[in-house]
């Protein structure tokens, strides 16, 4: 599978700060019909406390038709795979994990009777505490599995987030990455046409809010 280019169409728009005051010379370029993309556009409303977060496809496009309605939301309180990684301490007061630290990352793997998470086989019987550690030489170099780790769990709830379901649900998360995985770690298909590589994957859940 072909990545993308680094084109307006196929990369997440980033975050830029808020409050920050515009250049003339970037009001005059803004002035002659560049198109900001919808994630940008409703950066000046955002609240304090959630982001303005978009499905994949709805993250890259520009059209407001109809077709469109559904695919946005508010995500709330999203937990960073990193905290989740180093507070994996049942009882201590930064524990924030819906599911055990335990669960086995792999689906047809369990733990205490509970089926792991995602399918493949390519980390074996590690679990999803393993993976975020990327113990015993665990490679993923664009971070794919520990965002999505951090997402799926964000849907659940950890740390009390909300992420809308009609934005991205946990069948959603394995959706992407048994795409990502079948791709053999090299794209994911967000929509016809436009392909991310790890770290446009990376930068979508991170600038909507999924993940912290």
């Amino acid at each position: 599978m072909n990545e993308a280019t680094n084109s307006p169409e196929s990369t997440p728009a980033s975050t830029p700060g808020i409050g920050l005051s515009v250049a003339p010379s970037r009001r005059r370029f803004l002035g002659t019909g560049a198109v900001v993309t919808p994630a940008i556009l409703t950066l000046a409303s955002q609240p304090a406390l959630g982001v303005t977060c978009f499905t994949p496809s709805r993250s890259l496009s520009k059209n407001t038709s109809s077709s469109q309605v559904g695919k946005d939301g508010l995500c709330l309180n999203a937990e960073s795979p990193g905290n989740y990684k180093q507070q994996s301490t049942a009882g201590a007061s930064a524990y924030h994990w819906p599911i055990s630290p335990y669960t086995k990352f792999h689906s047809n793997k369990t733990y205490n009777g509970k089926a792991g998470v995602f399918s493949g086989s390519c980390y074996g019987s590690r679990s999803l505490l393993d993976v975020l550690n990327k113990t015993s030489g665990l490679s993923d170099p664009s971070n794919v599995a520990f965002h999505l780790i951090g997402a799926y769990l964000n849907i659940l709830g950890g740390n009390g987030a909300v992420i809308p379901s009609n934005v991205l649900s946990a069948q959603d998360v394995k959706k992407i990455w048994n795409a990502w995985l079948l791709s053999n770690f090299s794209g994911y298909q967000a929509m016809p046409g436009t392909t991310w590589t790890g770290t446009q994957l990376v930068a979508y859940l991170t600038s909507n809010g999924i993940v912290k």
